[in-house]
Protein backbone atom coordinates (compact mmCIF):
# COMPACT_ATOMS: atom_id res chain seq x y z
CA UNK A 1 0.00 0.00 0.00
CA UNK A 2 1.96 3.18 -1.12
CA UNK A 3 2.05 6.83 1.09
CA UNK A 4 -1.10 8.68 1.18
CA UNK A 5 0.01 12.19 1.08
CA UNK A 6 -3.85 13.17 1.86
CA UNK A 7 -3.56 11.80 5.24
CA UNK A 8 0.27 11.35 5.90
CA UNK A 9 1.68 8.99 9.02
CA UNK A 10 0.82 9.61 12.45
CA UNK A 11 2.95 10.16 15.08
CA UNK A 12 2.96 8.64 18.67
CA UNK A 13 4.68 9.70 21.79
CA UNK A 14 4.58 10.14 25.55
CA UNK A 15 5.16 13.62 27.05
CA UNK A 16 6.75 13.98 30.47
CA UNK A 17 5.47 17.36 31.69
CA UNK A 18 7.59 17.28 34.55
CA UNK A 19 10.98 16.75 32.52
CA UNK A 20 9.85 17.18 28.68
CA UNK A 21 8.13 20.59 28.42
CA UNK A 22 10.77 22.82 27.51
CA UNK A 23 11.76 20.42 24.43
CA UNK A 24 7.49 20.11 23.49
CA UNK A 25 7.46 23.33 21.44
CA UNK A 26 11.08 21.81 19.25
CA UNK A 27 9.61 18.55 18.83
CA UNK A 28 6.10 19.99 17.57
CA UNK A 29 7.99 22.13 15.02
CA UNK A 30 10.23 19.40 13.80
CA UNK A 31 7.19 16.99 13.16
CA UNK A 32 5.00 19.29 11.15
CA UNK A 33 7.99 20.45 9.53
CA UNK A 34 8.60 16.56 8.59
CA UNK A 35 4.53 16.99 6.73
CA UNK A 36 2.91 15.28 10.21
CA UNK A 37 -0.29 16.76 10.54
CA UNK A 38 -1.80 18.40 13.86
CA UNK A 39 -4.68 16.19 13.29
CA UNK A 40 -2.32 13.13 13.49
CA UNK A 41 -0.30 13.58 16.38
CA UNK A 42 -1.35 11.38 18.79
CA UNK A 43 0.47 12.91 22.09
CA UNK A 44 0.47 11.34 25.67
CA UNK A 45 0.65 14.09 28.31
CA UNK A 46 2.39 12.07 31.82
CA UNK A 47 2.58 13.38 35.24
CA UNK A 48 2.65 12.01 38.35
CA UNK A 49 0.58 14.32 39.94
CA UNK A 50 -3.13 15.21 38.72
CA UNK A 51 -2.95 19.07 39.16
CA UNK A 52 1.01 19.56 38.32
CA UNK A 53 0.57 23.38 36.45
CA UNK A 54 2.96 21.78 33.68
CA UNK A 55 -0.23 19.88 32.55
CA UNK A 56 -1.73 23.33 31.79
CA UNK A 57 1.44 24.64 29.94
CA UNK A 58 1.64 21.51 27.78
CA UNK A 59 -1.55 21.89 26.84
CA UNK A 60 -1.16 25.40 25.95
CA UNK A 61 2.17 24.62 23.94
CA UNK A 62 0.01 21.62 22.15
CA UNK A 63 -2.62 24.45 21.27
CA UNK A 64 -0.57 26.81 19.62
CA UNK A 65 0.13 23.96 17.04
CA UNK A 66 -3.26 22.62 17.06
CA UNK A 67 -3.10 19.59 18.82
CA UNK A 68 -5.21 17.94 20.72
CA UNK A 69 -3.82 15.73 24.03
CA UNK A 70 -4.85 12.16 22.95
CA UNK A 71 -5.07 11.25 26.63
CA UNK A 72 -3.44 12.37 30.08
CA UNK A 73 -1.71 9.98 32.11
CA UNK A 74 -1.56 10.68 35.69
CA UNK A 75 0.55 7.63 37.14
CA UNK A 76 4.48 7.26 38.14
CA UNK A 77 6.93 6.78 35.23
CA UNK A 78 7.76 3.37 34.33
CA UNK A 79 8.88 2.04 30.89
CA UNK A 80 6.57 -0.89 30.77
CA UNK A 81 3.57 1.32 31.60
CA UNK A 82 4.53 4.04 29.12
CA UNK A 83 5.26 1.48 26.01
CA UNK A 84 1.73 -0.30 26.94
CA UNK A 85 0.42 3.27 26.71
CA UNK A 86 1.90 3.98 23.53
CA UNK A 87 0.64 0.24 21.57
CA UNK A 88 -2.94 1.06 23.09
CA UNK A 89 -2.97 4.14 21.53
CA UNK A 90 -1.31 2.96 18.29
CA UNK A 91 -4.11 0.16 18.12
CA UNK A 92 -6.77 2.23 18.79
CA UNK A 93 -6.56 5.01 16.22
CA UNK A 94 -4.30 3.49 13.23
CA UNK A 95 -5.75 2.17 10.41
CA UNK A 96 -4.65 -1.20 8.52
CA UNK A 97 -1.63 0.11 6.40
CA UNK A 98 -1.07 3.43 8.23
CA UNK A 99 2.74 4.59 8.65
CA UNK A 100 3.67 5.68 12.30
CA UNK A 101 6.22 7.55 13.06
CA UNK A 102 7.59 6.42 17.29
CA UNK A 103 9.45 8.83 18.83
CA UNK A 104 10.11 10.19 22.35
CA UNK A 105 10.13 14.03 23.24
CA UNK A 106 14.01 13.91 22.50
CA UNK A 107 14.05 11.87 19.76
CA UNK A 108 14.20 13.95 16.28
CA UNK A 109 13.92 12.10 13.00
CA UNK A 110 15.83 12.44 10.28
CA UNK A 111 15.02 10.68 6.76
CA UNK A 112 17.64 10.70 4.01
CA UNK A 113 15.02 11.81 1.32
CA UNK A 114 11.14 13.62 2.00
CA UNK A 115 9.15 11.90 3.92
CA UNK A 116 6.77 11.23 1.55
CA UNK A 117 9.23 9.74 -0.97
CA UNK A 118 10.91 7.23 2.13
CA UNK A 119 7.56 6.04 2.79
CA UNK A 120 6.47 5.28 -0.83
CA UNK A 121 10.15 3.74 -1.24
CA UNK A 122 9.68 1.43 1.47
CA UNK A 123 6.17 0.44 0.32
CA UNK A 124 7.81 -0.94 -2.76
CA UNK A 125 10.07 -3.05 -1.29
CA UNK A 126 7.57 -4.33 1.11
CA UNK A 127 9.06 -3.24 3.95
CA UNK A 128 7.14 -2.67 6.94
CA UNK A 129 9.45 -1.73 9.95
CA UNK A 130 12.43 0.65 9.82
CA UNK A 131 14.94 2.00 12.36
CA UNK A 132 17.97 4.43 12.46
CA UNK A 133 21.00 4.71 14.76
CA UNK A 134 20.83 7.27 17.71
CA UNK A 135 22.72 10.42 17.21
CA UNK A 136 23.59 11.86 20.67
CA UNK A 137 23.48 15.76 20.25
CA UNK A 138 25.68 17.90 23.01
CA UNK A 139 26.12 21.69 23.63
CA UNK A 140 29.68 22.74 23.11
CA UNK A 141 32.65 21.00 25.28
CA UNK A 142 29.37 18.14 26.21
CA UNK A 143 27.83 20.37 29.02
CA UNK A 144 24.63 19.85 30.56
CA UNK A 145 23.32 23.22 28.63
CA UNK A 146 19.10 24.76 28.86
CA UNK A 147 16.81 24.40 26.44
CA UNK A 148 16.20 27.80 25.07
CA UNK A 149 13.66 28.67 22.88
CA UNK A 150 15.15 29.70 20.09
CA UNK A 151 17.06 28.91 18.43
CA UNK A 152 16.40 25.49 16.35
CA UNK A 153 17.98 22.96 18.84
CA UNK A 154 20.22 21.81 16.23
CA UNK A 155 22.11 25.29 17.01
CA UNK A 156 22.02 24.98 20.66
CA UNK A 157 23.30 21.62 20.63
CA UNK A 158 25.47 21.40 17.72
CA UNK A 159 28.01 18.28 18.46
CA UNK A 160 26.48 14.72 16.69
CA UNK A 161 28.06 12.17 19.33
CA UNK A 162 27.84 8.42 20.24
CA UNK A 163 27.51 8.49 23.71
CA UNK A 164 25.03 5.89 23.95
CA UNK A 165 27.23 2.34 22.44
CA UNK A 166 30.43 4.53 23.90
CA UNK A 167 29.21 5.37 27.57
CA UNK A 168 26.36 3.03 28.33
CA UNK A 169 28.16 0.01 25.96
CA UNK A 170 26.61 -3.46 27.07
CA UNK A 171 25.86 -4.95 30.41
CA UNK A 172 24.32 -8.17 32.10
CA UNK A 173 20.85 -6.51 31.15
CA UNK A 174 21.24 -4.04 28.13
CA UNK A 175 22.96 -4.70 24.62
CA UNK A 176 23.48 -2.75 21.50
CA UNK A 177 19.60 -3.37 20.58
CA UNK A 178 19.52 -0.60 22.99
CA UNK A 179 21.56 1.64 20.52
CA UNK A 180 19.06 1.97 17.77
CA UNK A 181 15.45 2.85 17.68
CA UNK A 182 12.23 2.45 15.28
CA UNK A 183 11.57 5.20 13.39
CA UNK A 184 8.64 4.76 10.55
CA UNK A 185 5.96 1.53 11.28
CA UNK A 186 3.29 0.09 9.59
CA UNK A 187 0.67 0.24 11.53
CA UNK A 188 0.56 -3.63 12.35
CA UNK A 189 4.04 -3.45 14.01
CA UNK A 190 3.96 -2.86 17.68
CA UNK A 191 7.19 -1.25 19.36
CA UNK A 192 8.64 -3.64 22.22
CA UNK A 193 9.56 -1.30 25.36
CA UNK A 194 12.43 0.93 24.69
CA UNK A 195 10.87 0.98 21.45
CA UNK A 196 14.68 -0.34 19.66
CA UNK A 197 13.03 -3.07 17.76
CA UNK A 198 9.36 -4.88 17.53
CA UNK A 199 7.69 -6.67 20.36
CA UNK A 200 9.11 -10.36 19.62
CA UNK A 201 6.81 -12.56 17.77
CA UNK A 202 4.95 -10.38 15.62
CA UNK A 203 4.16 -11.52 11.78
CA UNK A 204 4.75 -8.71 9.04
CA UNK A 205 7.44 -7.57 10.33
CA UNK A 206 10.21 -6.71 7.10
CA UNK A 207 13.24 -4.77 7.88
CA UNK A 208 14.04 -2.28 5.54
CA UNK A 209 17.72 -3.28 6.15
CA UNK A 210 17.30 -6.74 5.84
CA UNK A 211 17.69 -7.74 9.13
CA UNK A 212 17.21 -6.11 12.44
CA UNK A 213 19.45 -3.26 12.35
CA UNK A 214 20.98 -4.17 15.60
CA UNK A 215 22.24 -7.49 14.23
CA UNK A 216 24.70 -5.59 11.95
CA UNK A 217 28.39 -6.75 13.46
CA UNK A 218 29.66 -3.16 13.19
CA UNK A 219 26.79 -1.33 15.19
CA UNK A 220 29.02 -0.29 17.91
CA UNK A 221 31.12 1.10 15.75
CA UNK A 222 31.42 4.84 15.09
CA UNK A 223 32.64 4.54 11.54
CA UNK A 224 30.05 2.30 10.77
CA UNK A 225 26.97 4.16 12.71
CA UNK A 226 27.82 7.19 11.17
CA UNK A 227 26.80 5.83 8.06
CA UNK A 228 23.62 4.59 8.50
CA UNK A 229 21.44 6.67 6.37
CA UNK A 230 18.40 7.59 8.93
CA UNK A 231 19.09 8.69 12.19
CA UNK A 232 17.31 9.48 15.50
CA UNK A 233 18.80 12.94 16.51
CA UNK A 234 18.54 12.24 20.46
CA UNK A 235 18.80 16.04 22.14
CA UNK A 236 18.79 14.12 25.87
CA UNK A 237 21.98 15.41 26.79
CA UNK A 238 20.59 18.49 28.86
CA UNK A 239 20.60 20.48 32.06
CA UNK A 240 17.65 18.16 33.44
CA UNK A 241 19.56 14.98 33.16
CA UNK A 242 21.08 13.79 35.93
CA UNK A 243 17.92 14.77 37.90
CA UNK A 244 15.45 12.89 35.93
CA UNK A 245 17.60 9.78 35.65
CA UNK A 246 18.33 10.00 39.82
CA UNK A 247 13.74 9.97 39.80
CA UNK A 248 13.37 7.52 36.95
CA UNK A 249 15.66 5.31 39.03
CA UNK A 250 14.38 5.77 42.59
CA UNK A 251 10.95 4.96 40.65
CA UNK A 252 9.36 1.79 42.19
CA UNK A 253 8.78 -0.72 38.85
CA UNK A 254 12.32 0.74 36.90
CA UNK A 255 13.51 -2.31 34.33
CA UNK A 256 16.37 -3.82 34.80
CA UNK A 257 18.16 -2.64 31.94
CA UNK A 258 16.96 0.59 32.90
CA UNK A 259 18.70 0.58 36.01
CA UNK A 260 22.00 -0.77 34.91
CA UNK A 261 22.27 1.72 31.57
CA UNK A 262 20.93 4.87 33.54
CA UNK A 263 23.34 4.29 36.31
CA UNK A 264 26.40 4.41 34.28
CA UNK A 265 25.11 7.12 32.05
CA UNK A 266 24.54 9.10 35.76
CA UNK A 267 27.67 7.90 36.96
CA UNK A 268 29.57 9.65 33.93
CA UNK A 269 27.59 12.79 34.23
CA UNK A 270 28.61 13.06 38.01
CA UNK A 271 32.26 12.38 37.37
CA UNK A 272 32.34 14.69 34.54
CA UNK A 273 29.57 17.58 34.78
CA UNK A 274 28.38 16.80 31.42
CA UNK A 275 29.61 14.27 28.94
CA UNK A 276 33.63 13.79 28.76
CA UNK A 277 34.39 14.78 24.57
CA UNK A 278 37.41 12.46 24.93
CA UNK A 279 35.29 9.48 25.64
CA UNK A 280 32.95 9.62 22.73
CA UNK A 281 32.46 9.37 19.02
CA UNK A 282 31.81 13.03 17.57
CA UNK A 283 30.82 13.43 13.29
CA UNK A 284 30.43 16.83 11.21
CA UNK A 285 28.91 13.88 8.34
CA UNK A 286 25.74 14.46 6.23
CA UNK A 287 24.11 11.54 5.23
CA UNK A 288 24.84 10.84 1.66
CA UNK A 289 24.37 8.23 -1.40
CA UNK A 290 21.52 6.98 0.26
CA UNK A 291 20.02 4.41 -2.32
CA UNK A 292 23.67 3.23 -2.77
CA UNK A 293 24.09 2.64 1.17
CA UNK A 294 20.95 1.35 1.46
CA UNK A 295 21.01 -1.34 -1.15
CA UNK A 296 24.81 -2.34 0.32
CA UNK A 297 22.60 -2.95 3.68
CA UNK A 298 20.05 -4.83 1.96
CA UNK A 299 22.64 -7.11 0.00
CA UNK A 300 24.75 -7.62 3.19
CA UNK A 301 22.01 -9.10 4.67
CA UNK A 302 20.79 -11.37 1.77
CA UNK A 303 24.02 -12.32 1.56
CA UNK A 304 24.26 -13.61 4.99
CA UNK A 305 20.80 -15.38 5.19
CA UNK A 306 21.86 -16.91 2.14
CA UNK A 307 25.14 -18.67 4.05
CA UNK A 308 23.47 -19.16 6.87
CA UNK A 309 20.72 -21.52 5.36
CA UNK A 310 23.56 -23.34 3.44
CA UNK A 311 25.25 -23.84 6.99
CA UNK A 312 21.93 -24.98 8.01
CA UNK A 313 21.62 -27.38 5.16
CA UNK A 314 25.16 -28.69 5.54
CA UNK A 315 24.74 -29.48 9.17
CA UNK A 316 21.79 -31.42 7.93
CA UNK A 317 23.60 -33.82 5.71
CA UNK A 318 26.60 -34.58 7.60
CA UNK A 319 27.01 -37.96 9.36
Amino acid sequence: MPFDPGAGPRLISCIGVESDLALLPHFLGHYADLGIRADRMHLILQSAEPDHPALDAARDVLGRFGVTPHEVWIAPYTSDGMWQKRREVQASVSADGDWILSADADEFHEYPEPLPDFLNRCAALGVTCTQGVFIDRLAPGGALAQIDPSPALSAQFPVMADVIARVGGTGRHHNRYGTVKLMAIRSHVMPSRGGHHPLGGQAGVVHLFGRPLAEFSRIETPAFRFRVPLRVHHYHWTAGLAASLERRLATPGVSAAGQEYGAKILAHLKEHGGVDLDQVATTRSEISRWPLRLAAMRMESRVRLQARRVRHRLSRVRP
